[in-house]
């Protein structure tokens, strides 16, 4: 079980297993140690649904894991990107150096300046990759998830998380050994 923490905000994954070449993993979305989404909404009929655990989301890759990889091309390269499995019920999208990747913030202008801080960002830039830089992580959940909803629909819940790249590293250190240990 891999956790990337925020505060008190925590992204749970874990692999599940391997079945018909899929490989299974599990999202949890905490507040400290609360699951933060009821349970009593998400699907549990069948055999796929049925095992899952409590507030936990489901998704598939087919024949390796590409999260870990996605992650670490992120960590390489600094360049926004996601994971999208090749059935849609989750996105974990990252955007490094960025707050809210959308829009433009209104607090580094009123508390900094827009000067300073593209001065600073020049300076990070000059000192390259450090443990302390900032990636926002967004998580989304389709509402397929959901009871009583059919399909995909590109509608759903996400968390959001600010992370140093310190942490996202450990992150996908805990992920690739648990995979590793799930494919032994």
């Amino acid at each position: 079980m891999a956790k990337l923490q925020s505060g008190d905000l925590i992204l749970d994954v874990k692999f599940m297993g391997f079945k018909d070449e899929w490989i299974e993993y599990e999202i949890k979305f905490y507040w400290k140690d609360e699951i933060i989404v009821n349970d009593s909404l998400l699907k549990r009929e069948g055999e796929y649904w049925g095992k899952r655990s409590t507030g936990a989301f489901l998704a598939n890759d087919y024949q390796k894991d590409f999260l870990t990889e996605t992650i670490r091309d992120i960590l390489q390269t600094n360049e926004p990107e996601y994971w999208e499995p090749l059935e849609p019920d989750a996105i974990i999208a990252i955007y490094p150096g960025t707050f809210f990747p959308f829009l433009k913030s209104h607090i580094i202008e009123e508390w900094i300046g827009e000067k300073e801080h593209e001065e600073n960002q020049k300076k990070k830039q000059k000192k390259g990759k450090q443990p302390d830089d900032l990636f926002t992580i967004i998580t989304f959940i389709d509402s397929y998830t959901f009871k009583e909803n059919m399909a995909y629909s590109g509608e759903g819940i996400s968390l959001h998380l600010i992370v140093t790249r310190e942490n996202l590293e450990k992150f996908a250190d805990e992920l690739e050994i648990e995979y590793q240990n799930l494919k032994s």
